[in-house]
């Protein structure tokens, strides 16, 4: 069984909380569920929509059609219709059906005439009792989700639920009847998990300026109580609070989006030559410019393998699920640390926002890399090492004082224009991170199905989408790219030996940076009999299972 379940009106009018309460029922009557957030910048009374999409059979995928629109006004109503399966069931106050111009013949109409200000209430509970679920069950939530305001608003909403599950009547229930059919399940959303993870990795020190859709990343930070943080008045600020932080040997972390991006450029420029550890939140939403701020895109590619001046490397990570966003918030951390240099944690408006049920979570051990407790009077902070990884110290250590400069350097950080020098140091620097994927043992990607021919390349939330095409339709199998820098060039023997046909690239963006990048690095349209094709959208709307149903037509 899969349900999705729209839940559409303006901002400020109950859609956030009305979705919390029903994705979280579901999550604890054992359902898998997984979420898509789509809501306008501009705030007042503007349509936005939330889709609950659940399963009893351990599926999570993105649907651009619903079953049931629960609307809190008629233009939400109107704008949503064309996603509505023919029927569907709407849920709305009686007094806007009377605005509405559309055709709704086709579609069961569960309405209720309200008259106070507890419209998510009348209307939440029609839909449980709609969906047959047990009263008892919505009554437990109320005391959940109310009690943090006061008793009065607690008993006001039992009150509205009681007397809807005893006096209203519905001619035809769902054929589907939602109760508990498995274990609770664990629900959260990717934001929340990777900071969540990166505070379970010693994170000490996180700055930001509020941007969407990183936003929430800053707030959970907050809400913590745990870790050091700074709301700075731009990005400059942010990216130079975070270097010092690192200078002092704190693991340090800020987020932005794209437009702040921008604004960090020099500073991590200075954390290269400097070598600084330091993470990065780029979490990409629809550009260029302030673009279509609340909306989803992955045109940030080639910006965060490229984020500033000079000739170096760094390490791109770009999760692809909420296991991997809690693993890889203290991942980051670690590789930062132990190569003294710089990790973007590569995200998107839809996977920030994404809520879903999840297994369980776990981080990696904590590693700080080389730091000496009793360094010699000799300290060299830059020492050049086989590994390219000098040993740091504690701020406050005897001898652990060294200069940290944005120009070439010697050994203990002082100004040098030396010709070898120069040499020695830029080798060292990309020395680092060389046999990173033998060193760590680990992968830089994951295959599904390898045995199909077709095989779909993408990365971030898109997986669980692709993974459900590629569960119904065998032919095809799934790449997902987890590390894009450095790329793990393990993969193209992979490709070779598995003999495949076609790679397929799913991206959301209009000159295929992806495709792009692979195929360069990879040195793909070098492999015989390889054909490369491509999927990409720039709608501002991510993928579908609709949309990868359209490969089968080709």
């Amino acid at each position: 069984m899969n349900l999705n379940t729209r839940i559409t009106g303006p901002a400020g009018q109950w859609v956030n909380s009305t979705v919390d309460i029903i994705s979280n029922l579901y999550a604890e009557l054992g359902y898998d569920v997984i979420t898509d957030i789509e809501y306008e910048s501009r705030i007042k009374w503007w349509v936005n929509y939330f889709d609950v999409n659940i399963s009893d059979s351990w599926e999570k995928y993105l649907t651009k059609h619903c079953n049931i629109i629960l609307a809190f006004n008629a233009a939400s109503l109107e704008a949503q219709l064309p996603a509505l399966k023919k029927g569907g069931t709407i849920i709305i106050n009686n007094k806007w059906l009377k605005k509405i111009t559309s055709d709704i013949s086709d579609f069961q109409v569960l309405d209720l005439e309200i008259s106070d200000k507890y419209d998510n209430t009348y209307l939440l509970w029609i839909y449980a009792l709609f969906l047959q679920i047990d009263i008892n069950v919505i009554l437990e939530k109320i005391e959940e989700v109310f009690l943090k305001k006061w008793e009065e608003i607690v008993e006001k909403n039992i009150n509205i639920v009681k007397n809807i599950f005893e006096t209203y009547k519905i001619s035809q229930k769902s054929e589907i009847s939602i109760k508990n059919i498995w274990e609770s399940k664990k629900i959260n959303y990717w934001n929340k998990a990777l900071t969540y993870g990166a505070i379970e990795g010693d994170l000490e020190y996180y700055s930001a300026y509020p941007m969407t859709p990183a936003s929430t990343v800053l707030t959970e930070v907050i809400n913590s109580g745990k870790v050091n943080y700074l709301q700075a008045e731009d990005e400059i600020s942010v990216v130079n609070a975070c270097l010092w932080a690192s200078f002092t040997g704190k693991r340090a972390m800020c987020g932005t989006s794209g437009w702040g991006f921008a604004l960090m450029t020099e500073a991590l420029s200075f954390a290269v030559q400097a070598e600084f550890p330091i993470t990065v939140i780029l979490s990409q939403r629809a550009g260029p410019s302030t673009g279509t701020p609340t909306y989803h895109e992955q045109g940030d590619l080639n910006y965060a393998l490229n984020p500033t001046f000079g000739d170096f490397e760094h390490v791109v990570l770009y999760p692809s699920n909420l296991e991997e966003a809690y693993n890889f918030g203290a991942l980051a951390l670690n590789i930062a640390d132990k190569y003294q240099t710089q990790v973007i944690l590569l995200m998107d408006k839809q996977s920030s926002e994404l809520h879903a049920t999840h297994g369980e979570f776990a981080v990696p051990k904590t590693d700080r890399g080389v730091i000496l407790e009793n360094p010699p009077e000799d300290y060299k902070r830059y020492e050049l090492t086989e590994s390219g990884v000098s040993p740091r110290v504690n701020v406050g250590t005897i001898n652990w004082d060294f200069i940290a400069t944005s120009y070439e350097h010697d050994e203990y950080g002082a100004t040098s224009e030396n010709s070898e020098l120069k040499k020695k140091f830029t080798e060292k620097r990309f020395k680092k991170l060389q046999n990173f994927f033998e060193k760590e043992g680990i992968s830089g990607y994951e295959i599904i199905n390898p045995s199909a021919k077709k095989m779909i390349i993408t990365y971030s939330f898109t997986r669980y989408t692709a993974e459900q095409f590629v569960k119904e339709n065998p032919d095809y199998g799934l790449i997902i790219i987890k590390f894009l820098k450095p790329i793990d060039a393990r993969l193209r023997e992979e490709i070779i030996s598995n003999n495949y046909e076609e790679l397929i690239f799913v991206e959301s963006n209009y000159s295929g940076q992806l495709e792009k990048y692979l195929s360069n690095e990879l040195g793909l349209k070098f492999i015989p009999n390889l054909k490369i094709s491509n999927m990409r959208k720039y709608d501002l709307f991510p993928f579908y299972i609709e949309d990868f149903n359209e490969l089968l037509n080709r």
